[in-house]
């Protein structure tokens, strides 16, 4: 690996942290494209997608990730329609605009991520964390708490080792927790899944009445997304646990 592709990853790097970036990691797109296909929720309900299918050039998949602080970073917000924004994620948005213009700048090609690919296992191949019990990417230093962004390009950046520890060992307090029992041991029930019951326009009644006791509503078009299965978590600290909204806040307006 030359010096300038190590030059180039400090500067995507040092790009990303200045943005509120807590983690950051590059895969192979080749081993990222021999991931096994598998099912993206149950509101889109198509299989994932291979990286190279959208760009054929592609290299690499460079991954970075903003840690939820706050229950104020899980807001999931309707604006118009049964659009759905979440704040808490907009720094990752930023950041990806920053790699984009940096490696186009530098000549190479580069674009986001598709849609329906399978970045938490991607992060696993970048060194970011282990796959948990609950199906979210598990970091040693920051728990269930990340939220994943990434771009591909076909710059040959230097590679990150692949994260290969269990983290999870034989605790099963996520899969205990879930008030819908959508989890398993490393497999979520989507369909059971009271984040992706609060995208459907028409969730099954019993699932909304669970959604509706555990979710704290703050007005009728926000909502505080579920974190239990987050929160029982042994990574979980405990200033994140304390950090909650658990009271009406009649100052919050859409």
């Amino acid at each position: 690996m030359n010096k300038g592709q190590e030059e180039l990853r400090d500067r995507l790097s040092r790009s990303c942290k200045r943005r509120g970036a807590a983690a950051f990691g590059i895969a192979s797109a080749e081993d990222a494209d021999a991931i096994e296909p598998i099912k993206i929720g149950s509101t889109v309900n198509r299989w994932s997608e291979k990286i190279r299918d959208t760009m054929p050039q592609a290299k690499r998949v460079i991954i970075f990730g903003v840690r939820s602080q706050d229950d104020a970073d899980e807001l999931a917000i309707v604006r118009g329609g049964n659009n759905w924004s979440y704040p808490g994620y907009h720094p990752l948005t930023h950041m990806r605009r920053d790699a984009l213009q940096i490696l186009r700048e530098e000549g190479y090609k580069a674009a986001p991520i598709p849609p329906l690919t399978s970045m938490k296992r991607i992060a696993i191949l970048a060194g970011i964390g282990a796959y948990g019990k609950n199906s979210m990417i598990l970091s040693p230093r920051h728990g269930l708490w990340l939220r994943l962004e990434g771009v591909v390009t076909d710059a040959e950046l230097p590679l990150d080792r692949p994260f290969a520890r269990n983290l999870c060992g034989s605790c099963n307090k996520c899969v205990k927790a879930c008030p819908t029992k959508a989890i398993k041991p490393f497999v979520l029930d989507a369909d059971r899944c009271l984040i992706d019951v609060s995208l459907r326009k028409n969730p099954p009644k019993a699932l909304e009445k669970i959604r509706r006791r555990v979710e704290h509503q703050i007005t009728p078009r926000t909502h505080v997304m579920c974190t239990i299965c987050q929160r029982v978590c042994p990574y979980t600290s405990a200033e994140r646990r304390k950090n909650r909204i658990t009271a009406p806040r009649e100052a919050v307006r859409v």
